[in-house]
């Protein structure tokens, strides 16, 4: 799932009010992902939160747990992600 530049502003505007729902450490992601998985549950965009000190090492999470759920990414500020799930019986916005 390919998001256009359009749809990734969009998407960002609508989640900038959200508040971080799951906080992940770096090493251990896919014990985590079911948290990720549940928190899609309330709606399409969920901002994760990584624990790491190492950019890199966040970037490497954030891609594990797009893969994982799977979902798409839609913005990272920092150690905060934005994650987008389109819902079964909805379309792309």
């Amino acid at each position: 799932m390919l998001l256009s530049s359009r749809e990734r502003r969009e998407l960002a505007a609508r989640g900038h009010h959200l508040k971080t729902s799951v906080t992940l450490p770096t090493e251990v992601v896919a014990d985590h992902v079911r948290q990720v998985r549940n928190a899609f549950a309330g709606g399409d965009l969920v901002k994760i939160r990584i624990r790491g000190e190492d950019r890199a090492a966040c970037e490497r999470a954030a891609a594990e747990v797009a893969a994982r759920v799977p979902c798409e990414i839609v913005q990272r500020v920092g150690r905060v992600v934005l994650l987008y799930q389109p819902k079964k019986d909805s379309e792309r916005p």
